[in-house]
């Protein structure tokens, strides 16, 4: 564990914040290819009468500060996400939990991909649904979020070096049991699959 944290500390000394719109032309382009997947999989419903999903996606923050130090400030209670979450403020997760995340025992991600997740913190800040994807969903503005009973936030994907892998999230908020998951893809033969999806958080009943 202090092999990665030294591994971050080198990063983010030599990282300064970078001109990625090169890469962002091609995360846009392979967000839509990623969203496209997720509705055929029936992972996003397309039908008209389940729930609304916003046309805006959320940007998810990476932490760098390890998981695993002393905290600098007061341990704070853990919520849940609110029920009427602001869309465009950020969320967060924690750079080594990207780092972590395996499949089999094989870990999804690379060290290498580290300095390329901490730039995109000021990367694709922002991402609306397009036409192409927006015309097969119940689509709800984000104006119109704080009076939806039923509706999907979609996060921005945070992608690998090579643009291959990428986590994103899906959060569900119901009346009946909302429910938020993280999802990991991978690109083989040119196709985005998900190959391992995992729930974050659950509001109990009661």
């Amino acid at each position: 564990m202090k092999k990665i944290t030294i591994f971050l500390i080198l990063i983010l000394a030599g990282c300064t914040k970078n001109d990625c719109s090169y890469n962002e032309k091609i995360r846009k382009i392979e967000t839509e290819k990623i969203l496209e997947i997720l509705i055929k999989q029936k992972n996003i419903e397309n039908s008209k009468d389940i729930y609304a999903v916003c046309n805006s996606l959320k940007k998810i923050k990476i932490i760098t500060e390890s998981v695993y130090t002393k905290p600098t400030k007061k341990v704070a209670v853990v919520k849940l996400p609110p029920r009427l979450p602001k869309i465009l403020q950020n969320t967060d997760i924690y750079i080594e939990m990207l780092l972590s995340a395996n499949l089999k025992g094989k870990k999804i991600f690379k060290n290498k991909d580290s300095i390329h997740f901490i730039e995109q913190n000021n990367c694709f800040l922002k991402y609306i649904l397009p036409e192409k994807i927006s015309k097969k969903l119940k689509i709800i503005p984000v104006s119109k979020i704080d009076k939806a009973d039923d509706y999907i936030i979609l996060s921005i994907p945070i992608f690998s070096e090579d643009n291959k892998k990428a986590y994103m999230e899906i959060d569900c908020y119901s009346k009946e049991l909302p429910y938020g998951k993280s999802v990991y893809l991978e690109k083989k033969d040119n196709i985005w699959k998900i190959v391992y999806t995992q729930n974050i958080w659950v509001k109990c009943a009661g």
